[in-house]
């Protein structure tokens, strides 16, 4: 399951389209994590591309090809319209109501106070004052940030600070009230189980981040997503929640921008790849997807 967060969401057209529908077999044999969106109803350049949400330097892949479609584009379409600002962030990681330990057992409580001692450098009286209200997504975020080895990137920022030196529209697929009910609908046993994996993952969380970053940097976007659903941790509900349904809510809003202007799309990468991924969820309704090497 600690895969998907890592990573860390249909119109029926009919017959809209007179070209044959060609979709990619699975697992598809181009490596592209930037593809050209074209089709009837597609009267300008519009793209799409998969990011990592945080990643290490070293795998950032932004060429200068990059930066010069973006900068054409007249619409910056991400997973959210840009990154909330603290204030509005932190409400939606606070509890109403409730402490953050009554997630969790005795036990575990103490083998969470004992990891952010020994990995965060908190003792327990600033931990119980500093995170008691906070939900235990909030910390899950914390421990995910150790398995990075390097000094890392964040491909949303750059875009997103390229929008405004540009003057480029920023729409959102989601908002962020949509993204965290995504976990606030888990059960309270879901979410502390989410933790306590991302604790005991420990080096083996560091092995996962770098053999993700490895395939993203060969582009390979349906061995990425094989690699996060094949989990033994991943339930099917799980993957349907936090990817396929996604997915499918996205192609009526994707449709209706790339009928309108030029438009550069970019969600996570795991949501490219795969049989109900937005790249073969768009051919099925009859666009042509088309890799661009970088």
């Amino acid at each position: 399951m600690i895969k998907i967060f890592l990573f860390l969401f249909i119109l029926t057209t009919g017959n809209l389209f007179s070209q044959k529908v060609r979709v990619h077999e699975f697992p598809m044999e181009e490596n592209a994590i930037l593809w050209k969106i074209t089709g009837d109803n597609v009267t300008e350049s519009c793209y799409l591309f998969g990011t990592m949400h945080l990643i290490e330097k070293n795998y950032f892949l932004f060429p200068r090809k990059l930066k010069k479609i973006v900068k054409k584009s007249e619409v910056l379409m991400m997973e959210l319209a840009g990154m909330p600002d603290q204030a509005e962030a932190m409400g939606y990681i606070l509890l109403k109501e409730g402490s953050f330990f009554d997630f969790f057992t005795e036990e575990q409580t103490d083998t969470i106070l004992q990891w952010a001692n020994d990995k965060l450098g908190i003792e327990e009286p600033m931990f119980r004052a500093g995170f008691s209200q906070m939900k235990p997504f909030a910390v899950m975020q914390l421990g995910i940030q150790l398995h990075f080895t390097g000094k890392t990137e964040s491909y949303e920022l750059t875009f997103d600070a390229m929008a405004k030196e540009n003057k480029i529209e920023v729409k959102g697929l989601e908002t962020v009230a949509q993204q965290m009910s995504f976990f606030d609908d888990l059960s309270n046993e879901q979410q502390a189980e989410m933790l306590m994996q991302s604790i005991r993952d420990g080096d083996k969380g560091v092995n996962t981040i770098q053999e993700m970053q490895e395939l993203y940097q060969e582009q390979n976007i349906d061995k990425l997503y094989q690699y996060i659903t094949e989990s033994e941790s991943i339930i099917k509900e799980e993957q349907q929640k936090f990817l396929d349904n996604r997915n499918r809510n996205w192609i009526p809003q994707i449709i209706e921008q790339v009928a309108k202007i030029s438009t550069f799309i970019a969600v996570g990468a795991g949501h490219l790849g795969g049989p109900n991924g937005v790249i073969r969820l768009l051919e099925k309704e009859g666009y042509i997807l088309t890799p661009i090497q970088l």
